[in-house]
């Protein structure tokens, strides 16, 4: 989000507003709209975060309906992961936030979301609705960037960590809402479409902000746009689309579509370690782009620490939205839950999430301890992850949201607390990569979680169910089983053999439990070689 080799100097218009207090820090304003104009502007903005973030979970609870629909079961993962496919984008759209009008960059972002949004609630069948997933993911991830580029662009180092705060529990919130949201229009005469349609409403209520409010910040203004082109890593950026593409069809597909032993499957696997080695080259090696320049800032890398807290945010919330996936769809198949129940069953989890995340974001600025929250919440989600991997169908209600509250809490403790930590042990003009490359991280681990997560699902009830059926029954029947229980298969079985398949796909839930308990154990052994001093985390 940092031009390569170019420092932002903003002059401060104090007719919106008083800045003498700023002043008497030391540290004047850098954004040119004050009062009441910049409130509507940062309000504005966290409505981006938040409808990218809703995105990312809303269709958690509304699989059903929309299979119902749309038909195509093979095609389930897609659903939640072509959204995720196109948020890698975030990365090269961090690099042109920082050579193009913020601004403009900042509302095509926003128009391209809209349009995935449109299609997806309009889609005819499965194909579109996918292909307007991935539209909205590359235009979601690129509002998020740059609602990360304009706080870092029009805010001081003394404000900018309560900022960047406020946009991080916003996106943790649109996150766990997402499911509940997502089943409400399920359930309503509205019907599901209505939670892409949603997003056209809400864009258009806030369009005057974003077109005569946004302040129009043009870092290299004064350069050609031939130049400013030519600034941009074209072969890391291609080679990391490509990557990210590769790993996600083949986690995707292997085993559900593909067998693993299958030639389709191993190139996709082959072509995705190849071209993993190619990023990590060209990010150390390249000679067409200068070190500033490169699409991954590889100076970050001799740095354990911020890979560190890459890391835990990269783990924290790819189990973060795993367990808003999985914890409503355990519901619908135990508990027969319509997808609206399913969603508020989520509640304790997201309640206990968002608490600790606000504590976090109140309490570490203060003391200046990042270490606690890192080990403590790791430790925790742990626990309440393991005893996850327990349940099954007879398990009861208030036993699940015991454990999901625990997972909660943990993960809330440590989710968005890498982006002020990793603010304050970087220099000035490190801060908006630093930002960026913590964005990346958890966008990131919401990809690799849903993926993963999603083929262990799917591949472990398919095996599981498959011994439970006739030998002749179609692979898609089995596949449509998996879907939800009140799909056309589901509701064709007897009362006896419908309660086994519960209890096997139950099982097969407790399996992406057993990665989420990996994942946290990781962070809590991780988090055990943090720094244990003291940071000035308020600027």
């Amino acid at each position: 989000m940092e031009p390569p080799g170019e420092k932002h100097a903003v002059s401060v218009d104090n007719s919106g507003g008083d800045s003498s207090s700023q002043q008497e820090a030391g540290q004047a304003s850098p954004r040119q709209v004050h009062g009441w104009k910049w409130a509507i502007v940062y309000l504005s903005i966290l409505t981006t975060v938040f409808l990218f973030a809703l995105d990312n979970t809303i269709v958690a609870a509304i699989q059903v309906p929309i299979l119902n629909t749309l038909g195509h079961v093979e095609l389930l993962p897609w659903i939640g992961t072509g959204f995720a496919l196109g948020s890698t984008a975030i990365l090269p759209w961090g690099k042109a936030y920082g050579i193009f009008s913020v601004k403009w960059l900042f509302i095509f972002n926003i128009i391209l979301f809209e349009i995935g949004s449109a299609i997806c609630g309009a889609a005819p069948n499965m194909t579109a609705f996918i292909i307007g997933r991935v539209i909205a993911g590359v235009g979601g991830c690129g509002m998020y960037s740059g609602a990360l580029s304009y706080i870092a662009f029009t805010t001081s180092l003394k404000e900018r960590p309560a900022y960047m705060g406020g946009s991080a529990v916003i996106w943790g919130v649109g996150s766990v809402l997402g499911p509940v949201v997502g089943g409400a229009f399920a359930i309503s005469s509205a019907t599901w479409r209505w939670a892409f349609y949603i997003n056209l409403v809400i864009g258009a209520v806030f369009a005057p902000a974003y077109l005569f409010l946004l302040p129009n910040i043009q870092l290299l203004a004064g350069k050609p746009l031939v130049q400013r082109l030519g600034m941009l890593d074209w072969v890391g950026t291609t080679i990391f689309i490509a990557g990210s593409v590769c790993f996600t069809m083949a986690i995707t597909f292997s085993g559900l579509t593909y067998p693993w032993s299958s030639g389709s499957a191993i190139a996709l696997w082959v072509m995705t370690g190849v071209l993993l080695l190619c990023t990590i080259a060209v990010t150390i090696w390249h000679p067409l782009s200068t070190k500033e320049g490169r699409l991954i800032p590889a100076h970050f890398f001799r740095r354990p620490e911020i890979l560190n807290l890459a890391l835990q945010t990269f783990l924290a919330s790819g189990v973060m939205l795993s367990g808003a996936y999985y914890i409503p769809l355990f519901f619908a198949f135990t508990e027969g839950d319509e997808a609206m129940e399913a969603g508020i069953r989520l509640l304790p989890f997201i309640c206990l999430l968002v608490f600790f995340s606000l504590s976090n974001g109140i309490v570490m600025p203060m003391t200046g301890h990042y270490f606690p929250w890192f080990v403590v919440g790791a430790v925790v989600s742990s626990v309440g992850a393991g005893l996850m991997t327990t349940a099954d169908s007879s398990t009861s209600a208030a036993k699940i949201y015991g454990f999901t509250i625990l997972v909660g809490a943990g993960i809330g403790s440590y989710v968005v607390a890498g982006f002020s930590v990793i603010q304050a042990l970087v220099p000035v003009e490190d801060v908006a990569s630093a930002v960026g490359f913590a964005g990346v991280s958890q966008i990131l681990g919401t990809v690799v979680f849903l993926a993963v997560s999603g083929s262990v699902m799917s591949n472990t009830a398919a095996k599981l169910i498959a011994p439970l059926l006739p030998a002749d029954t179609p692979t898609e029947f089995v596949h449509d089983l998996v879907a939800g229980t009140s799909s056309a298969a589901f509701q064709s079985l007897d009362s006896e053999l419908a309660s086994r398949v519960v209890e096997k796909v139950a099982k097969s839930i407790g399996n992406v439990w057993i990665l989420n308990v990996a994942a946290c154990a990781l962070s809590a052994v991780c988090a055990l070689f943090l720094g244990r001093k003291k940071l000035n985390l308020t600027g």
